[in-house]
């Protein structure tokens, strides 16, 4: 199952990136939680795809005026029920203009064909550690 894990994060996160939201949150579970990283000064929760929509405002609001095109995805490592996504993109401050590069590490894990946990971390070493051996390759 844990290639059809895989293939499923690629296809959401795909689609976030390239801004097909409703695509992307279609394939978390309705009661998904994603947590941001834990030295983020507001650290959160965010329940369900409600709250992923809050996430995605949150983020674009006072941070983000646009992404330079090009969000990219560097590995999706297969951990069983997880999926480590390490990735990085140009940004471009609201306001200021001035850019910026951005990155970090999503373990992602997959139940029954849903996402229902996203953690954020900022190193691809941070997530595999939290997330152990969970029976991937």
């Amino acid at each position: 199952m844990s290639r059809e894990n895989v293939e499923l994060v690629r296809h959401c996160f795909e689609a976030l990136a390239s801004g097909d939201f409703d695509a992307a949150f279609g394939a978390f579970d309705a009661d998904s939680e994603w947590s941001t990283a834990a030295d983020e000064p507001d650290r959160r929760t965010y329940l369900g795809p409600s709250g992923l929509r809050r996430l995605v405002g949150d983020l674009a609001g006072p941070w983000i005026d646009r992404f330079d095109g090009v969000m990219e995805f560097e590995d999706f490592i297969d951990r069983g029920d997880w999926v480590i996504v390490p990735w990085s993109a140009r940004v471009r401050g609201r306001g200021s203009g001035v850019p910026g590069d951005v990155g970090e590490t999503w373990a992602v894990q997959v139940k029954d064909a849903k996402i229902v946990r996203v953690d954020e971390y900022r190193s691809t070493e941070q997530a595999l550690a939290a997330v152990g051996d969970s029976g991937g390759q």
